[in-house]
């Protein structure tokens, strides 16, 4: 009965490959880092974390920790702010929007997602320049998600393949009516195919061990990639490994030795990212201090650091030219609230996002 079950849900990974018909896109990179807002403010680590009800959108095999079936639908928006100084709309710098709808238990589950974001267009060389307005590059995002995952009590393993459209135009916000302009010409015009490009395709593979208070995690994010000359999935080792990460997480009980709630619980992540990757490798480091009232209702703090090491240089030995995350979350009965800042060291701008869930 479980093998059947797992080769089903393979198969339905495998119908989902057929989706997409290129690697995940830098845009793609920039719209599927917001995903999930707990990790963000933890420096974006969180490979070995498995302890809440998406950590499976990080680390696939996390799914297999899930306790129960769920539903869920989510909403997030953010910004940048500072750094920019000559816009005539200050409030408005590179906003991003996203919406998600999930559904899964322990073996499988579905997420389909809508993201939006506005990239602030340079002016053309010998081309007017506005004093009144903005003229942005909307690029739209919509994608589904299957993700199977199997496992013991000590040792999971995950799989996800993702297929997405990616669309674009040209939006212009004037300065006099800037809501009205944002959400008409962002959400209810017409978008375009962006190109040879606007077919996105990503799968990959997850492997969490957890023991006690401590877990350790793998993931590749390029476990098939799609060959555009006869269209069919690849497998190529040296991607798999380039865009690998493995990292570890360590945690207090959350419940006591007469199983009843810890008030204070302390997480710990540590990642490396792209490992193979001689640009992007980067090191991701986060805590969280959760304070528990009940089951259902408790307040995190949380706090990272994320810096890209290429090779050449020491893994370990840091430039301060990362970015400083931190965050706060929270849970009410079925609703969900988490806040992130972003503080990149060698930039004088910050990037804040906010988001809601709701969950039965």
């Amino acid at each position: 009965m479980h093998r059947t079950r797992f080769s089903l849900l393979v198969c339905m990974l495998l119908v989902v490959a057929t989706l997409g018909a290129n690697t995940v896109s830098s845009v793609y990179d920039e719209l599927d880092r917001y995903s999930d807002l707990r990790s963000l403010a933890m420096g974006s680590a969180g490979v070995a974390l498995f302890d809440s009800g998406n950590a499976f959108t990080k680390n696939p095999a996390a799914l297999h920790r899930t306790e129960t079936t769920q539903f869920q639908v989510g909403f997030r928006y953010g910004d940048r702010i500072g750094g920019q100084g000559e816009d005539s709309i200050a409030w408005i710098q590179q906003p991003s929007a996203a919406f998600d709808m999930l559904f899964s238990n322990r073996f499988v589950a579905l997420t389909i997602g809508l993201r939006n974001v506005l990239n602030e267009q340079e002016p053309p060389l010998g081309g007017p320049v506005y004093t009144d307005r903005e003229v942005y590059t909307a690029n739209n995002l919509s994608r589904i998600q299957l993700t199977t995952s199997y496992g013991w009590e000590a040792i999971s393993l995950g799989l996800f393949a993702r297929g997405g459209t990616l669309t674009e135009r040209e939006v212009t916000i004037r300065d006099s009516r800037p809501l009205l302009d944002y959400f008409s010409r962002t959400y209810l015009e017409r978008y375009e195919p962006s190109g040879d490009g606007s077919q996105l395709f990503a799968s990959g593979i997850g492997l969490l061990l957890n023991y006690h208070w401590i877990s350790l995690g793998f993931l590749t994010n390029s476990l098939f990639t799609i060959d555009e000359q006869s269209n069919q999935l690849v497998l190529d080792l040296s991607d798999v490994f380039d865009n690998s990460a493995i990292g570890i997480a360590v945690t207090t009980p959350k419940f006591d030795r007469n199983n009843e709630l810890n008030r204070l619980v302390a997480i710990a992540a540590f990642d490396i990212a792209d490992i193979g990757n001689a640009e992007q490798r980067s090191v991701r480091m986060g805590l969280e201090g959760k304070v528990q009232f009940l089951s259902d209702f408790w307040v995190a703090l949380r706090a990272g650091y994320r810096e890209v090491r290429p090779f050449g240089e020491a893994l370990f030995t840091f430039s301060g030219e990362g970015e400083i995350t931190t965050g706060i979350g929270g849970l009410l009965g079925d609703f969900g609230m988490e806040a992130v800042v972003i503080i990149p060291l060698d930039e004088r701008q910050v990037m804040i996002s906010a988001g809601l869930n709701w969950q039965l």
